[in-house]
């Protein structure tokens, strides 16, 4: 036995250095992470906050509440959120479960790291596969794991950072049709349910058709290897391993599976979107944001290649989804690998890393094709594969260029075999440290200046109230503000950290960050008027709660705190302006009294709610919308073929019917006033309470004021306003629009 170990120790010797070199690559591109190894993570925002919370969220869920991890009652509380369509990354949760007890920051990191170094490692192994020499391979191993695709979807996407397993499959796959050998088909099994569940879903589904199209151009090329039984007969075993070892994932998945989840995972992925996910041909060309040497010159072109400019509206940077240079050593390394190629052997080595990586690259152009800040208006393939159902999850076109960094990586290899071929080991030698530091020139991903340094790493120290307040016993909720995205470029950058403070409360939280969340968890925060005012300070509009409804919005915000047993209001202080911050807390102060706990330095407040609640929830009479009611100002006014008018700027739209949800703490009378506007010459509009007609109204196309009396009974209804000449359909939205409706009890 033990000479068996050793024998197959020196048979894998030559990949130890490759590994430890890309390992200190890593380690050194990152020094800004490396210093900060158990305190500090790369920066991506939210979704890093995010992956930390995923990354703790599974190991506890399963070891400590012994309940399905797919699923959590701890974000949007009372209803509880679906994982399924979450970036979850279960396996990695799981393997670094003891590395969690050191540190979030230091379990986090060893994947980070190691994905750098193992993405390295595999993509030699399978470039040594086809191209016979480790030189060419360990170029191959540097192009992919320090891709700048590679490195922009590290800041911020742990589960694209994990994509070290594609190639690994790849080859074993690959060895699986060739050899004949069913070990090959089990650990091929095994490397894709690793790619699929330690990184992401999404890298499954791209995987997968990626491994078909490749099957058929091998089966065209190399028919006798795919076309006899022994291969056959592989290929199946791998298909039952993969489904055997994915099996506990799959049915702790099942439960959440339907069609809303797969139509959640879509979401967003208009034309729009899609194409602000999408690479700039020109991105192919440019050096990357991220690169430390040419960061100050790519600042010239950022907007241009990393922004969309559609239809008169410029939509933000994109630059995690946008990057993906090519590198011109590289390219001039795999022009040569395919001019010889050609030369020698009519392209039979390269066809298929060729054609499919010309496929994956039309694919990550998204829908349109764009160049700088034009869009051509020439479709792509992605047009037609958007529209295939389960491949179309995959809502980021730009992502496909992990495919095309691995076809790059393998044809890049045949062009320095080429290059070598004939030198001595010295000189090839040579050739490979000149080549690799071209690459790492152009590849760079160290930021050189502290400036650029601070602002791509964050803090993991979670404020010591949250632990405190985990600690008290009994169930209770907390709501965290801001609990809304703002319009930045870092959105979910405040409702990431308070999903990752969810570690240390071990409470559940009003709100969340699932990063697709359903329309039913997104309402169920956003109906808080506290909520809406924390949005609003937090965005610099002032002390203001938006609404349809005409009412005093603490009582409404004192009910629902009542009905989500929140005992505790706190702060990311951070979040907000000097002149924000002062008007929110001293509007929570009027609310709640002084602060429990307020520390400066963490930005942290944190409020009890037990007293007012108590004296206030449940005694008046309190509304709140439920469904679509938007602003008109953002349909018409920011509609650029529309001209702004003001009337229907200020009134609120949305589908017919709306509703309003009343609250009344006792059987009563009541009068309900409103402001309606018609877009038409005439609509006329009912009222109803629950299902029951109260007033129907003719109204026009000047504003006026409406009023009905009612009889409402104790407890919750439902008003509605109904107009059976407008449009009920999905996303269509009425023709008439309100504002200013007041419940009165006569």
């Amino acid at each position: 036995m033990k000479q068996r170990i050793t024998n197959y120790m020196m048979t894998k010797r030559h990949y130890f250095k490759p590994f430890l070199i890309y390992l200190v690559i890593s380690l050194v591109m990152f020094w800004q992470v490396t210093i900060n190894l158990f305190g500090y993570v790369i920066n991506g925002h939210g979704d890093v906050y995010q992956s930390l919370f995923n990354l703790w969220w599974v190991p506890y869920a399963i070891f400590t509440l012994h309940q399905n991890p797919y699923f959590t009652s701890l974000l949007y509380y009372p209803i509880g959120a679906s994982l399924v369509t979450q970036t979850l990354t279960p396996l990695a949760g799981i393997i670094t479960a003891p590395l969690q007890l050191i540190s979030s920051a230091f379990a986090y990191n060893v994947l980070f790291f190691s994905s750098f170094a193992l993405s390295g490692i595999f993509m030699f192994a399978l470039a040594n596969y086809f191209v016979k020499n480790k030189y060419a391979a360990f170029v191959a191993g540097l192009i992919f794991a320090f891709s700048p695709m590679h490195i922009a979807q590290s800041y911020g996407h742990l589960d694209w950072t994990i994509i070290e397993w594609v190639p690994l499959f790849l080859y074993l796959y690959v060895r699986t049709i060739n050899e004949h050998k069913v070990r090959y088909a089990l650990f091929a099994a095994l490397s894709f349910v690793f790619l699929t569940f330690m990184g992401d879903i999404e890298q499954g589904i791209m995987v997968f058709f990626a491994t078909v199209l490749f099957t058929i151009l091998y089966l065209i090329l190399e028919s006798s290897k795919v076309l006899n039984k022994r291969s056959l007969i592989n290929l199946g075993l791998f298909i039952v391993f993969a489904l055997l070892l994915a099996a506990p994932f799959l049915v702790s998945m099942l439960p959440y599976l339907s069609g809303a989840s797969f139509s959640l995972a879509q979401q967003n992925s208009g034309i729009v979107s899609n194409m602000m996910w999408s690479n700039n041909l020109l991105s192919f060309f440019l050096p990357s944001y991220y690169n430390g040497i040419f960061h100050s010159i790519s600042l010239s072109y950022a907007q241009s290649i990393y922004a969309l400019t559609y239809q008169g509206n410029v939509y933000q940077m994109n630059v995690g989804e946008r990057v993906s240079y090519i590198g011109y050593t590289v390219l001039a390394l795999v022009i040569i690998g395919l001019y010889f190629d050609y030369k020698k052997n009519r392209l039979k080595n390269v066809a298929i890393w060729f054609t499919l990586g010309m496929i994956f690259a039309w694919l990550s152009l998204g829908p349109y094709l764009q160049i700088g800040s034009t869009v051509s208006g020439i479709p792509t393939i992605y047009s037609i594969y958007r529209l295939v159902p389960i491949l179309s999850i995959i809502r980021e076109p730009g992502r496909f260029d992990m495919i095309v960094t691995l076809c790059l990586a393998v044809l890049a290899a045949f062009g320095f075999q080429q290059l070598t071929q004939d030198k001595d080991k010295k000189t090839a030698f040579k050739m490979l440290v000149v080549v690799s530091a071209l690459i790492l020139i152009e590849y760079n991903g160290t930021p050189l200046s502290a400036s650029f340094a601070n602002q791509t790493i964050t803090a993991t120290q979670i404020p010591i109230a949250y632990s405190q307040i985990g600690k008290i016993p009994g169930n209770f909720s907390v709501l965290v503000l801001p609990v809304l995205p703002n319009n930045s470029d870092a959105p979910a950058q405040y409702i990431g950290q308070a999903t990752y403070y969810v570690s240390a409360l071990k409470k559940p939280i009003v709100g969340g960050y699932t990063s697709r969340e359903n329309s039913t968890e997104s309402l169920s925060v956003s109906a808080i008027p506290l909520v809406q005012t924390a949005q609003y300070l937090e965005l610099g509009y002032g002390l203001a709660y938006p609404s349809v409804l005409s009412e005093n919005p603490s009582n409404l915000t004192f009910l629902w705190l009542a009905n989500y047993n929140t005992a505790f209001v706190s702060v990311q202080l951070s979040a907000y302006n000097k002149t924000s911050q002062q008007a929110l807390v001293d509007y929570l102060v009027s609310l709640f009294g002084q602060p429990l706990y307020l520390n400066t330095t963490t930005q942290t407040a944190v409020f009890s709610t037990e007293k007012a609640v108590s004296t206030y929830a449940g005694k008046n009479l309190v509304a709140y919308t439920i469904g679509n009611w938007t602003m008109g100002y953002e349909l018409v006014c920011s509609n650029p073929y529309s001209q702004c008018n003001q009337t229907l700027a200020n009134m609120w739209w949305g589908p017919n019917p709306r509703a309003v949800v009343l609250f009344s703490p006792k059987a009563q009378n009541i009068v309900m006033s409103f402001s309606s506007i018609s877009v038409s010459n005439e609509t006329l509009l009912g009222t109803y309470l629950g299902t029951t007609l109260i007033k129907r109204f003719p109204v026009y196309e000047r504003a006026a004021q409406y009023s009905v009396n009612m009889t409402v009974p104790e407890g919750y209804s439902e008003v509605a306003f109904y107009s059976s000449a407008a449009p009920t359909s999905p996303g269509q939205f009425a023709t008439f629009g309100l504002d200013n409706i007041t419940f009165t009890a006569k």
